[in-house]
């Protein structure tokens, strides 16, 4: 059965406050255990991993809404907004590595011979929670390529981050073991740098979303063949594309033949249009406009 892009979006983020729930409670029972306070700190994070990914389910649930008189447009860059406030907690993660790598900087000796029999424990559970939370990357962000989603991308890289801060709380634990704590401070700092970057892009694409920027060339490309691909069609005059959260509008100009009858012209734009739309799924509407030929 072929899924909505907004069921594929609930399917995943359904799994993805599962699991989220699940490895909170692993990182933090080890985290007590082990006397780890990265360990804890990651366990943090996966609880907030639960809230961004309730954000993109009330954003497809909000995008997903039909067309009003108040919005003739559709609703689709409520998406973008979602999308946007992401980015920000991502950057906040960043940030809150950061700051924890900064305090061990400055009393790295403070996190020692604290972990005691459970050492193992730690690791095992930040090991664990690194491969999910990495699996859980690749498979939410190809749904999210699948359905064009930015909202879906930007917890998809939530899922990522989560997996560079076990990362961390691995390279700590294993340093502290070793006596080398000032390895945990050194992996702080790293992996919070790679937080800001996708932070940045994600900001970024939906900014670009938010003020009509133009699509891609993929996208673009595939458009003008489908427009050419009908023999009719003597030139494509213009053609403009805007993004409207994870959709696209188009707006193009042809060159028919004059000798043909009104009826006959407007019968080729429809097939423009129609073909426009029906072989490029993210175009929400194309306007067709014929120019007569000289």
């Amino acid at each position: 059965m072929t899924r909505t892009p907004t069921q594929m979006a609930y399917r995943v983020s359904i799994k993805s406050m599962v699991i989220n729930l699940l490895l909170f409670l692993l990182k933090g029972a080890a985290g007590l255990l082990a006397g780890s306070m990265s360990l804890l700190a990651d366990a943090v994070h996966s609880l907030t991993d639960i809230f961004s990914t309730g954000l993109v389910m009330i954003g497809f649930r909000l995008s997903g809404k039909p067309a009003d008189p108040e919005h003739p447009y559709g609703h689709e860059k409520i998406e973008c907004v979602i999308a946007l406030l992401l980015g920000l907690m991502l950057f906040g993660v960043g940030a809150a590595i950061g700051y924890q790598g900064a305090l061990k900087l400055r009393d790295p000796a403070a996190v020692s011979g604290s972990l005691a029999a459970f050492e193992y424990l730690a690791m095992g559970a930040a090991l664990i929670s690194i491969i999910t939370k990495e699996w859980m990357y690749r498979y939410t962000v190809k749904c999210a390529k699948q359905i064009q989603s930015p909202s879906l991308t930007a917890d998809a890289w939530h899922h990522r981050s989560d997996a560079l801060s076990s990362i961390g709380s691995l390279t700590g634990v294993t340093g502290i073991y070793l006596g080398y704590p000032v390895v945990d401070v050194i992996a702080c700092f790293i992996i919070s740098l790679f937080i800001f970057k996708a932070a940045f892009d994600i900001c970024a694409d939906a900014c670009r979303r938010m003020i009509d920027a133009a699509g891609d060339s993929s996208r673009i490309d595939a458009i003008k063949k489908v427009i050419l691909d009908n023999p009719e069609v003597l030139s494509l005059d213009m053609m403009r594309t805007r993004v409207f959260g994870s959709k696209l509008y188009v707006d193009v100009e042809v060159t028919l033949d004059k000798s043909i009858s009104f009826e006959q012209a407007h019968h080729i734009a429809h097939l423009i249009h129609d073909g426009v739309e029906r072989d490029c799924a993210e175009v929400k509407h194309c306007m067709v406009h014929v120019n007569p030929s000289e």
